[in-house]
């Protein structure tokens, strides 16, 4: 494993911004991403705006780890009684990017969930437009497709491997 770490990043490129733990992680998710057959700027991107990329993550509504996933709906769903092991799995780079593909791949059966609007859903499920909360959730599209944007731009290197 870290002679595996060691070769992506050094042959990947990571924003000056990003620290070593960012980029350890990073470079899990971009690998595991295309394994799996996801966008890696997209899930580097949700990454980057739901935890910074930062594993151990826990918010206030029950969101866990680097992609900040529910505890309560998708920890149940994916057979957890501990959320104590939910932190551990989802704070594992290569083990939360597959949690997180899982979301998405199950928000894309909606038609609210199409195209641009994917991590709206990501963000607030299918009926985020009636949502009290979609300033917000709108705000947190544009994030995360200004990272997506900008991690192609400049890291072009991230889909090839």
């Amino acid at each position: 494993m870290v002679e595996w770490t060691l070769v992506a990043l050094l042959s990947y490129g990571f924003p000056s911004y990003f620290d070593v733990e960012q980029q350890i992680n990073a470079a899990v998710i971009i690998d595991k991403s295309i394994e799996i057959k996801e966008d890696p700027y997209l899930m580097v991107a949700i990454a980057w705006v739901e935890s910074r990329i930062k594993s151990g993550r826990v918010s206030k509504t029950g969101d866990y780890g680097i992609f900040q996933i529910n505890y309560r709906f998708w920890g149940k769903r994916f057979g957890y009684r501990s959320s104590k092991k939910f932190l551990v799995d989802m704070s594992s780079p290569g083990h939360s990017v597959v949690a997180a593909a899982v979301v998405l791949k199950s928000m894309r059966k909606y038609k609210t969930c199409k195209g641009l609007n994917l991590p709206a859903c990501y963000n607030g499920g299918p009926g985020w437009q009636k949502s009290k909360n979609k300033t917000k959730i709108m705000s947190y599209v544009n994030k995360v497709h200004k990272m997506r944007l900008l991690f192609q731009r400049n890291y072009p290197g991230w889909k090839h491997r």
